[in-house]
């Protein structure tokens, strides 16, 4: 980002001389105008070459330019944006747009009518910063969004941990958010914390926080499906923000290892949804029925499951929803010991473990209304295009339609960007169909100059 930074400062320093250059005298077709001067430590400038006076309309777009770079600048001081690889790397390519358009201003003739045909160009390029803008502003809210969410569930999380009662009124805020997400049909997005970052017991906080937020994304979805919670989804989405604050009774370098847990820390792994359970059942009011939900969460129905191995019918059915929704949530994210599944696989191995006696049928079943790919995801499709998924037709009747959504094809099968997407309808599409997710690392590579939306 200082780079970034520089090169903002450089672009400024050219247009406020451009503007304060005293004008070379009127002349006809021109309004009151400003000659064009080489900048030193700025942009370089052009060969000697007489000096030009600028339009009324060249003036007003560098005016234009002023408030661009000004927005620049501020997106170049916010630390999301620099701690955002995606983000930074999209900003900081809208600068080097930016620069372009002010350079232009170093060529433009002197005759009028020749400058206003250069002005349409300036014009062009100007707009299209102003729509890399939007793209950035807009990805940087939902980030924002999320970093707010897992900051306040974190505080709320710590809190309990810490022997606080906590009221159900800011958990089912956040629940509500979650659901009205769900019901814009907006993307999950599978959030993580890096565990390395600020003091131990808050980065803990912040990763089991991240997880809990998926889950409960997963559970909004899931919710409106079962007749029990249907009229009521808030409670299942509440339990799940609040299944794993057991979890801070763990060593935080637990969430940043990468290798395999020692005894000690398997134990106290094993014994969160124990603790979990009792800290709910005292200091959330109204909330104690979660707690019996929370304390199963991990149990398994053939009784291989922790903290007790409970099986069956001793498993509350709340509990078998959470688990459901958090094996298929844990399997997607990214963890510290290794990358996040591609959904289909991880809904596949979901499936998979009901069958095996391990999760509930029905509930995992639910899972197949997400698709085999939410919507959201980047994939690649036979033929070597990219493509976003824009909506998925999930029927757990038949299974076959959660692997044949509408996308929205952004590549080629070159790689080269389309000037828009192209949407596709795999249902009806004769040939073709996903090949497999792309990865994070994928994503940014292919993606950070055109959608940085997506890269997350």
């Amino acid at each position: 980002m200082a780079d970034t930074r520089a090169l903002l400062n450089r672009i400024a320093a050219f247009r406020e001389r451009l503007e304060n250059t005293p004008p070379l005298g009127p002349s006809p077709g021109t309004a009151a105008v400003t000659g064009l001067a080489p900048v030193a430590g700025a942009v370089a400038a052009p060969t000697d070459r007489p000096a030009a006076q600028l339009t009324t309309r060249a003036r007003r777009l560098l005016e234009d330019a002023r408030g661009l770079i000004d927005h620049q600048r501020r997106l170049s001081a916010d630390r999301l944006v620099a701690d955002t690889a995606p983000l930074a790397r999209f900003h900081h390519g809208t600068v080097g747009l930016t620069e372009s358009a002010v350079r232009l201003v170093q060529t433009f003739p002197a005759a009028a009518e020749a400058q206003l045909r250069a002005c349409d160009g300036l014009e062009q390029l100007l707009r299209a910063v102003r729509d890399r803008l939007t793209v950035t502003d807009h990805a940087l809210a939902a980030r924002r969004a999320d970093k707010d969410r897992i900051d306040q569930l974190a505080g709320l999380l710590t809190a309990l941990n810490q022997g606080h009662e906590v009221a159900l009124e800011p958990l089912a805020a956040l629940a509500e958010g979650l659901i009205e997400d769900a019901r814009r049909g907006l993307r999950i997005r599978f959030l993580t914390a890096d565990p390395a970052a600020g003091p131990d017991a808050w980065a803990a906080a912040r990763c089991v926080a991240a997880h809990a937020l998926t889950v409960g994304q997963v559970a909004a979805r899931l919710a409106p499906l079962d007749y029990e919670w249907a009229a009521r989804p808030h409670v299942p989405v509440v339990a799940a923000l609040l299944m794993d604050v057991g979890m801070l009774r763990v060593p935080p370098g637990v969430f940043a290892k990468a290798g395999p847990l020692a005894p000690e820390e398997r134990r106290a792994v094993e014994a969160h949804p124990r603790v979990g359970a009792d800290l709910v059942g005292r200091l959330v009011p109204d909330a104690g029925p979660l707690a019996a939900a929370v304390a199963a969460h991990h149990e398994r129905l053939d009784g291989t499951g922790y903290p007790g191995g409970a099986r069956d019918d001793a498993l509350p059915p709340m509990a078998r929803f959470l688990a459901a929704c958090d094996t298929y949530a844990g399997m997607v994210a990214d963890r510290p010991h290794r990358p996040g599944a591609d959904p289909r696989a991880a809904l596949t191995d979901c499936l998979l473990m009901a069958e095996q006696g391990l999760l509930d049928r029905d509930f995992t079943e639910y899972l197949l209304t997400l698709g085999f790919h939410p919507v959201g995801t980047v994939v690649e499709l036979t033929d070597g295009r990219v493509a976003a998924v824009a909506a998925t037709r999930g029927d757990p009747v038949n299974p076959r339609a959660a692997g044949r959504p509408v996308v929205a094809v952004l590549s080629d099968a070159a790689g080269v960007m389309l000037p828009r997407p192209e949407f596709l309808d795999l249902a009806t599409a004769e040939v073709g169909g996903i090949v497999r997710a792309l990865s994070a690392a994928e994503r940014r590579d292919r993606l950070a100059d055109s959608y940085p939306d997506l890269c997350g």
